[in-house]
């Protein structure tokens, strides 16, 4: 049987079924929006690729009465097909994508009416005597959106008929908010403002909306759906839109989006052939890459199934078939960066930031409360449960669930490898250090398995990486970053490192893979003491800490199975200053 092609990066139903793509069919969430949603105007928060687009293109399809005559090229064969609902095909569609919309303060007003005005011209080219002439749309004419919008919207109900209405899809209706977020709080105020008489352009857009939704008042607009990755745009604006309703967290909706095990597995089945790759990689080994890496999502804390970021998974598979092997991780782009992270976190107090870090390090769950309230124009700063909030929807944090329901309180952890880099490059930018790539470390993958040269690389780093005023607050946690990073970017990309990892006995400080298949494993417990501390008696006693540790480690079943029959060599490791006093085998 011929394979389905993977598309990644084409957002519309139709173009992926002709040109034979791969789709996991998600049709009968149509039926569950239309009845179980409790609500006209859902938004669905999800982070970054997660397939939003390809969600609200399917709704467009499904609903447009323009592509009525497409609905069985689009459908046949998904769920919704053979349970097609009596709304099917029957309203008129405007589809808004902000995805587009600038980010720079300067130039949001005009890209957002420049963006406004693409929606409506492809309206247009639908439904002419519904919508605004061509001369009409002249982006230059308006102040703002909401003039535009205005003007479209009282055209629209003064030319339809009785019973025909619009279906109003806003596709990352806050991509360019949390970028003005992350850079430029005041700026973000300015674009959401609810003051009297200086109503920001999110807020005069949204109040537009809702003054056309005829749940409210005998408007032209029926029914909404919304995506995006944050509520705080939309709670920053609530009297200008309080009509929404947040699914994206409600259990019935938790698979709206993205891949279930089950789901993954058939994606790999009808796009992969295994006999063009080599006879190592297997289908299990790819699901364990990807469990590692893109898995780990919980929206709802009585959920059952964690579920993988779609987009990611895709990529990973079309650059696999590509390249004929294994990708490296770091080619797979989430678009997404450090800097971002520390906008975010600098929303917050400086203590509240510190527990946060210092948790997600640790691997310790956050326990606090999932709000929706996080609204910027009433605070300067988020408190624990908001920033959290905001971590846990741009993707950051998920839930626990299986410590949400034993505590009885919500508990948010990282979800996945891809985030703990990113987040470990938060702590590397904060600190003040970037690793040199390609340092030579072929000593520890070879029968020897000597790690002298990484402590003799870790002593280089501090002294030439680090000004004196970041050595002077050195920490264990600092020594674990920079020990990690020159693990993970050294020649070859033979090892892989991994902080704080979770043995069963208690979590290691560096755990070494090495994909030789004979290759040696490492466990490094590092410990670390300022030159004023410095005694005979304090390194002593750091090691006595450190064996402790490994003693310990050793016996958790975790360890024993991600090591299986590779040989492990466990150090306990003392560095004083810049300089490793002790490096002592434990085992």
């Amino acid at each position: 049987m011929a394979k389905k092609k993977i598309i990644v990066g084409m957002s519309t139903l139709s173009e992926i079924r002709d040109k034979g793509g791969i789709y996991v069919d998600k049709t009968r969430f149509i039926d569950y929006l239309e009845n179980n949603a409790g609500t006209s105007v859902p938004v669905f928060l999800r982070p970054r690729r997660f397939g939003k687009s390809l969600t609200a293109s399917v709704l467009h399809s499904y609903y447009d009465i323009s592509e009525k005559d497409q609905f069985e090229k689009n459908f046949k064969g998904t769920w919704i097909y053979d349970h097609r609902t009596p709304l099917a095909s029957s309203y008129y569609v405007i589809h808004f994508d902000f995805s587009n919309v600038s980010s720079d303060p300067a130039q949001v007003n005009r890209s957002f009416i420049i963006s406004v005005a693409a929606s409506i011209s492809n309206f247009t080219d639908k439904y002419p005597e519904q919508s605004l002439a061509r001369e009409e749309l002249e982006p230059s004419l308006y102040k703002n959106a909401t003039e535009l919008l205005t003007k479209f919207l009282t055209k629209f109900s003064g030319n339809v008929g009785a019973g025909e209405y619009l279906y109003v899809i806003i596709d990352e209706y806050d991509h360019f908010a949390n970028e003005i977020l992350s850079k430029d709080k005041e700026a973000f105020k300015d674009i959401t403002s609810t003051a009297e008489g200086l109503e920001g352009l999110i807020k005069q857009f949204y109040a537009q909306l809702k003054a056309y939704y005829r749940g409210n008042r005998n408007g032209g607009i029926d029914r909404f759906f919304i995506t995006g990755v944050s509520s705080v745009s939309l709670d920053s604006v609530t009297s200008g839109f309080n009509i929404a309703t947040n699914i994206g967290s409600e259990l019935d909706f938790g698979s709206m989006i993205g891949f279930t095990h089950d789901e993954l597995s058939v994606v790999i089945d009808e796009s992969v052939d295994f006999s063009l790759l080599p006879n190592n990689i297997t289908k299990s080994q790819i699901i364990q890459i990807m469990e590692e890496n893109f898995d780990g999502y919980s929206f709802n804390r009585y959920s059952n199934e964690k579920l993988f970021n779609s987009n990611l998974c895709l990529d990973y598979l079309r650059k696999m078939l590509s390249i004929k092997t294994l990708p490296d991780l770091n080619e797979i782009s989430l678009n997404d960066n450090t800097s971002k992270l520390r906008g975010m976190l600098n929303l917050c107090e400086d203590y509240v930031r510190e527990e946060i870090v210092r948790a997600m390090f640790n691997k310790r769950p956050i326990v606090t409360e999932l709000t929706d309230k996080m609204n910027l124009n009433s605070t300067n700063y988020f408190d624990k449960s908001q920033i959290v909030s905001l971590l846990y929807h741009l993707g950051y944090l998920t839930i626990d669930t299986d410590a949400s329901r034993e505590e009885g309180v919500t508990s948010f952890v990282i979800p996945n490898k891809v985030y703990e880099k990113l987040f470990l490059d938060y702590c590397r930018l904060s600190m003040g250090y970037s690793a040199d790539a390609y340092k030579d470390l072929s000593s520890m993958y070879e029968e020897s398995a000597d790690i002298t040269p990484l402590m003799e690389i870790i002593t280089e780093q501090i002294e030439t990486k680090l000004n004196p005023q970041s050595l002077g607050k050195f920490t264990e946690m600092a020594l674990q970053l920079i020990c990690d990073s020159i693990i993970n970017n050294s020649r070859k990309r033979q090892l892989n490192s991994y902080i704080e990892f979770y043995t069963g006995k208690g979590f290691a400080d560096v755990f070494v893979k090495n994909i030789y298949p004979n290759g040696h494993y490492f466990l490094l417990e590092l410990k670390y003491l300022h030159k004023k501390d410095d005694s005979k008696s304090a390194v002593e006693g750091k090691l006595a800490e450190a064996r402790e540790e490994i003693e310990r480690y050793l016996e958790g079943t975790v360890l024993k199975e991600k090591v299986g029959n590779h040989p492990l060599d466990c150090y306990a490791i003392v560095f004083v200053g810049s300089v490793c006093r002790l490096c002592q085998k434990i085992c």
